[in-house]
């Protein structure tokens, strides 16, 4: 994100979005203190090489609440019309948040985010 490049190249030393989890900004402060840098995971692009894949918790954590609410409803087994009805959204808007979740989540399938809600006890 040209953004995050700017605030560090302007001499930033942690960068978060107004949509991180709270629990996310006590480590995030820390690490800049102990003379770190923070930049919330996902705001340089595909970083999923970096992260174990199993580490789904931290991402699901970082989802809007928005994307947060198609993923569930997806995960459920609701189709994209069902979820746009639902949510009272576009059928594209939702189909774009699905393609968003999974690229987040480093996921090709609806079954695989209804596993990983699974795994997670959503």
């Amino acid at each position: 994100m040209v953004y995050v490049r700017r605030a560090m190249a302007a001499g930033a030393k942690g960068y978060v979005t107004k949509s991180t989890a709270p629990d996310i900004l006590v480590p995030a402060i820390q690490k800049i203190a102990e003379g770190g840098i923070y930049i919330e995971y996902g705001l340089l692009g595909n970083t999923s090489a970096n992260n174990p894949p199993g580490d789904y918790r931290a991402i699901v954590d970082t989802l809007t609440a928005r994307e947060f609410d198609v993923f569930l409803l997806l995960a459920k087994g609701l189709t994209v019309h069902k979820v746009a009805d639902e949510l009272c959204l576009g059928y594209k808007t939702v189909a774009n948040y699905g393609t968003q979740i999974k690229s987040k989540l480093n996921v090709s399938t609806v079954a695989e985010l209804a596993h990983i809600a699974m795994i997670l006890g959503l």
